[in-house]
């Protein structure tokens, strides 16, 4: 007796002095066989694994375009090879890497303060042609985000963030603004040669996807359910950010065989049932209603600590919601998370493992270059995206024509 008790006290004391195990790593979801949860493209599905740029070399909305009040055009090609080859000998094969941001750099405008959209500078689709031909090279894939909320921040001056930074209320809401930069800078960047590839920027292969907004519900008011950041001066409803959203959408799945995506702030505002979540206003219904071909290929969340909310009323956080509970009807990527896994309560590997294991569709660490925000930089995660690319190496390794998946399949919510 004496003996069996002594065992028993062992034991306890085991089970008391054990680290907590997260539950979504003890119990991950049974993620869909036939892939469907993952990103379709060449035939296949696909785990999206890779980082942030949203700027190369300390030049905000000035890697491709030019920030002409100071000169400032920082793309370059050396640079852009060390990072890619950087990125694929840790195992990632995709970049998200920033475009037009706040409208700084590019694209051109016919006024100081808004304007309509006339084009680009010199500068612009050499560079970009030269980031998807270098992609091509290291074996990367590319996913450019067009906008960001704070193109909706206070119009600015030559003399602050540039005369072109900011104040652009009017591209989302005015019919002939949007069209003049679907007609003058969509169009023509997809429409652009990559060198002699024979391909255009709208038919590379290395282009993955467009993200065609970064974090939208920052910059919309529209109470209870959206409240602006702080820094935005000249906010819009829903209806005119979705009709913005699919307009582009509808443009780019006509004029390439790309995917589209947008980089939704949180699964708060992209899911019905997550706990405590607003609705998903990223859905098919919602966009199609401006245009037929404006929905999305897949969505993209992204998650840091402030998300992880009690897990008794709210959370909208991916690790406590997998893609089943969180009610998603299309694959999903979370596309920034931070690279240091900070505020998670996770280290870097056990973020990407858990994400994975919850059927999430990829994770692109928040940011290449230390940006200082505390979140980190890419060295933080590499080992992690090292890990998890050598565990799942058939769902990373990207390949051209692995098997005769559809390229675009539209499955309602698989149920467990």
């Amino acid at each position: 007796m004496a003996r069996t008790l002594h065992l028993a006290l062992c034991i306890l004391l085991v089970l008391i002095t054990l680290p907590h195990i997260p539950t979504a790593i003890a119990a991950p979801a049974n993620c869909p066989v036939d892939r469907s949860h993952l990103i379709p493209r060449f035939n296949g599905r696909w785990f999206l694994l890779g980082a942030n740029v949203p700027w190369l070399n300390g030049g905000y909305s000035a890697d491709f375009g030019t920030v002409e009040e100071w000169g400032q055009h920082t793309y370059d090609a050396n640079a852009t090879r060390t990072m890619f080859r950087a990125l694929r000998q840790q195992g990632a094969n995709t970049v998200r890497w920033w475009l037009f941001a706040d409208g700084r750099g590019a694209p051109e405008f016919n006024a100081s303060s808004g304007g309509a959209v006339t084009g680009f500078d010199a500068t612009f689709l050499p560079s970009l042609a030269s980031a998807i031909q270098i992609a091509a090279e290291e074996n990367i894939y590319l996913v450019f985000n067009l906008w960001s909320f704070d193109m909706l921040f206070a119009d600015s001056t030559a003399t602050a963030r540039g005369d072109h930074a900011g104040g652009h209320r009017d591209l989302i809401v005015d019919s002939a603004k949007r069209a003049s930069f679907i007609n003058n800078a969509l169009l023509p960047m997809l429409r652009y040669p990559v060198g002699n590839s024979g391909y255009t920027i709208g038919t590379h292969p290395n282009v993955l996807a467009w993200d065609i907004f970064n974090e939208p519900e920052f910059g919309i008011s529209e109470p209870p359910h959206f409240t602006p950041s702080g820094e935005v001066a000249q906010p819009v409803t829903l209806a005119q950010m979705q009709r913005f959203i699919a307009e582009i959408s509808g443009a780019i799945h006509r004029n390439s065989n790309q995917l589209t995506t947008v980089g939704s702030a949180s699964m708060k505002w992209n899911s019905s049932t997550a706990l405590g979540a607003s609705g998903n206003f990223w859905r098919d219904a919602a966009l199609t209603a401006y245009d037929p071909q404006g929905y999305l290929d897949f969505y993209q969340i992204h998650y840091y600590g402030w998300m992880n909310g009690d897990e008794q009323y709210w959370s909208y956080s991916p690790l406590f919601n997998d893609w089943y509970e969180a009610g998603f009807d299309k694959p999903v990527v979370v596309g920034e998370l931070p690279a240091n896994a900070g505020g998670t309560n996770r280290t870097p590997a056990q973020l990407l493992t858990e994400l994975h294991a919850n059927c999430y569709a990829g994770a692109w660490v928040w940011p290449y270059f230390n940006v200082n925000d505390g979140t980190g930089q890419w060295s933080d995660a590499q080992a992690a995206v090292r890990s998890l690319s050598n565990a799942v190496p058939h769902e990373v390794q990207i390949l051209r024509s692995p098997s005769t998946l559809p390229v675009r399949v539209y499955i309602p919510l698989t149920t467990r």
